[in-house]
């Protein structure tokens, strides 16, 4: 019976849930900027003259697709691969990127990251605070947020003169956040990262980790689910009036979705 009850939860809910995951859309946002939505993380490809900048390296075969096109466009340029965080989804790509740099965000440990992603896809650097280069007629900023969030290192790039923000899974467009004691996910950290982000920069577009790309509306609208998820967590009567507004949105049972955010923050209140 119970193989039969987990065989009917992954035909509901996993498999639709991953098969969505999986697709991929490319968007070219100008000649220089492309993002690749999808297939894993959100991902994003930024060439210039001297070197080409890919955010997040997806999984499986969106992976190698999304290899095939950066090689396309490097051609011998270097590249810089910047993980926004630890989970494979984002990070499966890495090994394919062998004699490139890849930046992560400093407070994982090796040993965490090998743990998680395999020895072949260990970074060549952790960024501990903040790391800027100019790219053409860019200026990047990589940043290491510094606290707990959706994972104890989580990394933001903003294009200044684009003024587009890669939020990585911080950041999530009508997608329920997995939140997981063993990466120290807080949900106050969210809150604070997105007042950080919005007094700092001016933001016209975000690249959330996963959903569609939009405005600033995006980081205003996951504000709110945090805050309605608190006040879920400390006033019972409100649960399922909070768990029915987000049911449009993607998740998966137990595990991300409205419910278990609800319970996650009242394991923290304990």
């Amino acid at each position: 019976m119970i193989a039969i009850g987990v065989g009917i939860f992954f035909g509901v809910y996993i498999y639709p849930f991953m098969k969505a995951m999986k697709k991929t859309e490319t968007i070219p946002y100008d000649d220089k900027l492309t993002l690749i939505i999808g297939g894993g993380g959100n991902s994003g490809i930024l060439v210039s003259d001297s070197l080409v900048l890919v955010v997040d390296t997806k999984m499986d075969d969106a992976a190698k697709e999304l290899y095939e096109k950066v090689k396309t466009v490097a051609g011998d340029k270097p590249i810089l691969v910047v993980n926004t965080h630890i989970h494979s989804d984002h990070t499966k790509g890495n090994v394919l990127y062998k004699g490139q740099q890849i930046l992560v965000g400093g407070n994982y440990t090796k040993e965490t990251w090998t743990d998680e992603n395999g020895v072949e896809a260990v970074p060549t650097q952790w960024l501990k605070d903040t790391l800027t280069i100019s790219l053409g007629d860019e200026k990047v900023i990589i940043f290491n947020l510094g606290i707990n969030a959706h994972t104890q290192s989580d990394v933001f790039v903003y294009l200044n003169n684009r003024k587009v923000l890669f939020g990585g899974d911080v950041i999530l467009n009508k997608q329920a956040p997995a939140l997981f004691g063993k990466y120290n996910a807080d949900p106050a950290g969210y809150l604070k990262a997105f007042d950080l982000v919005t007094k700092r920069f001016e933001i016209k577009t975000i690249v959330p980790g996963h959903g569609n790309v939009g405005g600033s509306e995006v980081i205003e609208e996951f504000r709110t689910y945090f805050n309605d998820i608190q006040s879920a967590s400390t006033d019972p009567s409100k649960e399922d009036e909070i768990v029915k507004k987000y049911e449009s949105w993607r998740q998966i049972p137990f595990a991300m979705s409205p419910k278990a955010s609800i319970g996650y923050v009242k394991g923290l209140n304990k």
